[in-house]
Parts: C-alpha cells; sequence; structure tokens
C-alpha cells in the first residue's frame, strides 16, 4: 500500500458520496416502474407522457453513471488500481439496458394493435434494470464508499462530490433534485435545501426551486414541499 493508500484517520467527518443520489435514484425507479405497470397503452396522452418521463429517467441515469466513471471511479483507480473495475462493468450493462429500453419504448409507441405486447415487455426489461441497480447501488455504498472513506480524506471526498456537481446541467439537476428531495427525510430534506440557499444567489435559489415544484416556493414551507415531491 503506497502513501497515498494508507487508512484516515476515522475521526474525520466525511461525507457519502452515494447515500442521497442513491436513495433518490431508489425513488425513482420505483416511481418509472409503477407508471410502466399502471399505463393503458392505448391512452394516448398517457403514453406520450409516461414515455417522455422514462426517456428523462434514462437521461437521469446516463447522467448519473457518466459523472460517477469520470470523477469517482477515475481517482479510485487511480489509488486502488481495479477497485472499481466491477462498477464500472456494472455501469456497460446499464448502458446496454438503457439502449434496449429506448427501443423497446419506440416500438411501443410505433405499435398499433400488439401494445400490450409491447408494453408488457417494456415493464418486464425496466423491472430487470430496477433489480440489477438496486444490486448495483448497494455494492456502490457498502464496498467502495467504505474504499473511498478509508483511503481519501474529508476534503478530497469533498472536492469529488464538488465536481460532480459542478457538472450536471441545471435541467439534470431538476430532475436530481426532485428524487433526491422526494426521498428524503424531512431532516435531510430541510438539511439539503438549506444547502442550496446558502450555496446560490437568493435569485437563482428562488428559480432553481420553482422549477424543482412546478410553481413558485419559499424556504420554509416543508409541507408544501412534500405533498409536491413526496
Amino acid at each position: 500500500m503506497n502513501a497515498h493508500a494508507e487508512i484516515l484517520s476515522s475521526h474525520e467527518d466525511k461525507e457519502d458520496l452515494y447515500y442521497a443520489v442513491h436513495k433518490g435514484l431508489r425513488l425513482a425507479n420505483a416511481r418509472m416502474l409503477i407508471a410502466l405497470g399502471q399505463l393503458d397503452p392505448f391512452n394516448e396522452n398517457a403514453l406520450a407522457s409516461t414515455v417522455r418521463q422514462l426517456c428523462d429517467h434514462i437521461d437521469m441515469g446516463m447522467s448519473h453513471l457518466t459523472h460517477e466513471n469520470n470523477e469517482v471511479h477515475t481517482v479510485v483507480d487511480q489509488r486502488l488500481p481495479g477497485a472499481a473495475d466491477h462498477a464500472g462493468e456494472d455501469h456497460d450493462h446499464h448502458v446496454e439496458a438503457f439502449d434496449e429500453l429506448r427501443l423497446l419504448a419506440s416500438e411501443l409507441v410505433a405499435a398499433e394493435h400488439d401494445r400490450p405486447l409491447w408494453l408488457r415487455r417494456l415493464y418486464q426489461r425496466f423491472a430487470l434494470f430496477v433489480a440489477d441497480d438496486f444490486q448495483h447501488m448497494h455494492e456502490e455504498e457498502t464496498v467502495i464508499m467504505p474504499k473511498i472513506e478509508a483511503c481519501f480524506s474529508a476534503a478530497e471526498i469533498t472536492g469529488i462530490r464538488e465536481r460532480i456537481v459542478a457538472g450536471i446541467a441545471p435541467e439534470k439537476m431538476v430532475l436530481f433534485s426532485r428524487a433526491m428531495l422526494g426521498a428524503a427525510s424531512r431532516p435531510e430534506r430541510i438539511d439539503m435545501v438549506t444547502g442550496m440557499k446558502a450555496g446560490m444567489p437568493g435569485d437563482v435559489f428562488r428559480g432553481f426551486m420553482a422549477n424543482v415544484m412546478g410553481a413558485p416556493w419559499s424556504f420554509g414551507q416543508w409541507d408544501e414541499l412534500e405533498a409536491q415531491l413526496c
């Protein structure tokens, strides 16, 4: 073990890079699966809305994978060669799943008489993806994150998180925030929003939260936030 990989002091207060975003992704996965299961394939408006929702969900997943690959796996492999190999392989499988889901969604929209069949295929494939994703996220949280905590300082971990956040486009950040705030407990939710407020100019914060909520929102209206997102 080289000097950089020495076990660092355990008393440091270190961020968990995975916990909050994974809670959000689990919630988003569950809601998307339910939406597909409840969809009437012959309701054109509902079909179009649900397919758009699925495309947004896939885009959010791709964004998450890309940032993990670029900002987490890269630095982990530099300090602990091979430590993120299996997670990287899982990411490759996720990309394949996203391609298959997009194709199935296109077939569903284009179909006429066989829509129930194509919807069932899409639903079943998405369910398999969710199962794989839940297992993958558990491994990242219980295997990779402890290695990061052991071999990276609190400042280094914070730097990783800050680089990830800086690389997320505003429209993607809205999707992530809806999922993460919706999945959080009330204390976690208040901490997240308070942190956002502290890190943004007032008008930017108000505009961002209006996009997250779909309507203007004032800081401290926690019941309204939960009613909309939870």
